[in-house]
């Protein structure tokens, strides 16, 4: 697939890090982008990956996060290295924006054979790395004709989507509806990245990210407490709590009604609400017709999302819970995770 464009994209300033920015609802998306060549221009790198965000949500009528990488084509610097720690596998679309280097003023037939193999080594190495059937879409940006640049790296790898983008207003309008059309097809297919997203993830992976995030046994946070406050209003409850897994235990960064701090893992709801991509919602843990998910105990009803990093690992879960039953199709399931995209936000704001 092959777009073309021409004037030149200004430039925007990059921040020091990754960015994750969310759009609201279930069943989400996730799309990876190195570099900024099909995200609006005149915002940040955050706000950009939110207005993005939000645009894919409005055609799906799913919720979306988008992973922003600070990455140029320009400093040889690879995309493995630029997205170190990441776990690539939790992402459905790669995006890969090429410009500088590997684009500018590739004229002659070496010099676009050239350019093609450059852009193919940074795609082979990172495509290991990724679910096995997650797409990459290549986006050249760069003033001028890219097309014997297309041609060569679509009949080098027929599984790339290539785009010849506009380094102007129109790209991020263009790079959604491919984007759009892509995750479609992609979720038609067995074995999809957002099948794969809903099984459990390694424990190693959890661990790790909750030992980066390094809040575990940290004093009360009042922002996190907030948050658990809201919780219990909106959902009329007892009890919230924000919750990390770490090795062997359940600690509540933020909780009302239970101790905030340490609790076992057999009286965690929690711990299987990490175990899926989406909510988990229990109207009645006495009712005798359901297996028990932990040992009887003062809460009847819960209501959780899985909590992530920012590259979508779950490190644990925002819940509300009493010791009053209430009928499971009465759960804003949605709002439980815009509280978990509030609290994400949160944790990651330094």
């Amino acid at each position: 697939m092959t777009m073309t464009g021409t004037p030149q994209r200004r430039s925007r300033a990059q921040p020091p890090r990754v960015v994750t920015a969310s759009a609201s609802g279930l069943d989400r998306d996730r799309i990876l982008v190195f570099g900024d060549a099909v995200l609006a221009a005149e915002d940040s790198l955050h706000d950009a990956a939110l207005r993005t965000a939000n645009a894919l949500g409005a055609r799906t009528g799913r919720g979306a996060d988008v992973t922003a990488v600070p990455w140029s084509s320009w400093t040889g610097e690879t995309l493995l290295s630029a997205g170190v720690g990441m776990h690539l596998d939790n992402y459905d679309v790669v995006v890969v924006c090429l410009s500088g280097s590997v684009v500018h003023s590739r004229t002659t037939n070496t010099a676009v054979v050239g350019a093609a193999r450059q852009a193919l080594v940074l795609v082979d190495q990172l495509r290991p790395h990724l679910a096995p059937t997650a797409e990459i879409v290549v986006a050249l940006a760069h003033k001028g004709d890219q097309t014997g640049l297309v041609t060569a790296l679509q009949q080098a790898r027929h599984d790339l989507v290539v785009l010849d983008t506009a380094p102007d207003a129109t790209a991020p309008a263009l790079f959604l509806e491919v984007t759009h059309l892509l995750l479609e097809q992609q979720r038609a297919r067995a074995g999809s990245p957002q099948w794969l997203r809903s099984k459990p993830q390694p424990f190693e992976h959890r661990y790790d990210a909750i030992r980066r995030l390094g809040i575990v046994d940290a004093p009360a946070d009042a922002a996190l407490d907030r948050i658990v406050q809201q919780m219990a209003v909106l959902f009329e409850t007892e009890g919230a709590a924000i919750t990390l897994l770490p090795a062997g235990r359940q600690w509540s960064a933020a909780s009302l009604w239970l101790p905030r701090g340490t609790a076992a893992l057999q009286d965690s709801f929690c711990r299987s609400t990490v175990l899926r991509s989406g909510p988990m919602v229990v109207g009645d843990a006495w009712d005798p017709d359901r297996p028990p998910v932990v040992r009887r105990g003062p809460i009847r009803f819960y209501g959780g999302h899985p909590l992530e990093d920012l590259d979508g690992t779950r490190i644990g879960a925002v819940c509300v819970f009493d010791s009053a039953p209430r009928r499971e199709d009465t759960v804003e399931t949605d709002l439980l995770r815009d509280f978990a995209i509030v609290t994400r936000d949160t944790l990651y704001r330094h």
